[in-house]
């Protein structure tokens, strides 16, 4: 499991070949910006803020949280295309508690969230409810294409002593943790189960709930490349995959294609469910405020353009950045998001399906229109955590 670095590392010269076109932006930003001034955990939040929807960790009226993906090395380059005032206070884990050749090492995963505390940045943990993912190709071939072990935790015992192991150590980190329970619950590629997932969902909070683990929001989380089955029911009036407003802090979706945020001409085919994936999106968002819950986007990257070739991180930020900052703008019920930067052909399982490099930093034009982004105000950092509802609880 990748940990991330605690500090900011001495500077490459690729690196600084990247900053080069961003230094007069980022001193304006630092020198016109009455926000940008450092400010730490121990600060309490000013009287009079409000808050959309009242959930724990949502950040006020008009601001959206700054988050950053799990890959250790990437990251690195990333935090040093944005100054230090403007650094992503959230960042992702993932977890398998299902059997994996790593094995269970609870251990790990407490110095993990310690890492990230001392880095500044709240952990966004997604708890998958199977082992590893078999690759793209093989999936047709499984006997049982639904074999992620969530009826199991739905139904019986067998992992409670692992989901008791993460209780213990987010209960003991104290601080906010964002959890996400089965993310992409309903694609295909993770193998849960139809009914039951929910139940599992519902289990697993209710656990964390009586040992008194209070410091964590809950977290529901769609891919659209997976059918609009969300809100199903079927005759006896049990939920596909909904698992109940009371257990769900939060809704999350994963963007990944230019498909996702826009309706692209030629592009993004309508599904079994006549949708195409924006459209699928827009109905998951519509269900949120509906259930009146705020949104984070989970995971994000244009996963199907090369960043380090110049025509493709052109058309990378037409065609991706700019209508995914777009639907940020336009739909405020979306509250925080992470930008995974990394270069999916060093995965197998990614590079099979065709993703790309996804490495911010290998584009100094595209990473200065980032920045450009990044540093407006509506945006908050990880000097800004205080900010959000409830964290002086959690401290």
């Amino acid at each position: 499991m990748p940990t991330l670095i605690r500090s900011r590392s001495r500077l490459t010269p690729r690196t600084c070949a990247v900053l080069a076109p961003l230094a007069v932006l980022l001193a304006c930003a630092d020198a016109e910006d009455p926000m940008a001034a450092e400010t730490g955990d121990d600060e309490e939040a000013p009287p009079g803020l409000t808050y959309q929807f009242g959930a724990k960790f949502e950040p006020p009226v008009g601001r959206v949280v700054h988050g950053i993906g799990q890959w250790h090395v990437y990251n690195e380059k990333y935090f040093e295309l944005l100054p230090p005032n403007k650094q992503p206070a959230s960042a992702l884990i993932f977890v398998e508690i299902g059997d994996t050749p790593r094995g269970w090492k609870p251990d790990q995963i407490a110095a993990e969230l310690a890492e990230y505390d001392a880095a500044g940045r709240i952990p966004h943990m997604d708890i998958a409810l199977r082992g590893l993912q078999p690759p793209p190709d093989s999936l047709p071939k499984l006997p049982d294409p639904y074999y992620g072990i969530d009826h199991e935790v739905a139904n019986g015992t067998k992992y409670d002593g692992r989901i008791q192991d993460l209780i213990q150590i987010v209960k003991a980190f104290r601080k906010p943790v964002m959890i996400r329970i089965g993310g992409e619950f309903n694609g295909p590629w993770n193998g849960y189960h139809p009914y039951e997932y929910p139940k599992a969902f519902r289990k697993i909070v209710n656990m964390f709930r009586q040992a008194g683990a209070d410091n964590v929001a809950f977290v529901w989380c769609y891919e659209p490349a997976a059918p609009a089955d969300f809100a199903e029911k079927n005759a006896a009036g049990e939920y596909r995959w909904y698992p109940g407003a009371d257990v769900i802090d939060w809704y999350s979706v994963d963007l990944f294609t230019a498909a996702d945020v826009a309706d692209v001409p030629g592009g993004g085919r309508p599904g079994s469910d006549g949708m195409t994936p924006y459209k699928r999106v827009l109905a998951f968002l519509d269900m949120a405020v509906a259930d009146g819950k705020p949104v984070v986007i989970a995971e994000s990257a244009p996963s199907y353009y090369d960043l380090g070739d110049p025509a493709q991180a052109e058309a990378a930020w037409a065609e991706g950045f700019q209508p995914y900052f777009g639907l940020i703008a336009t739909r405020p019920e979306i509250k925080w998001f992470h930008y995974v930067s990394y270069d999916w052909t060093q995965a197998s399982f990614y590079s099979a399906q065709g993703w790309k490099n996804n490495d911010l930093s290998l584009s100094p034009t595209l990473a200065s229109r980032y920045a450009a982004e990044i540093l407006k105000p509506k945006y908050l950092h990880a000097d800004e955590k205080h900010l959000l509802k409830d964290y002086g609880k959690y401290k």
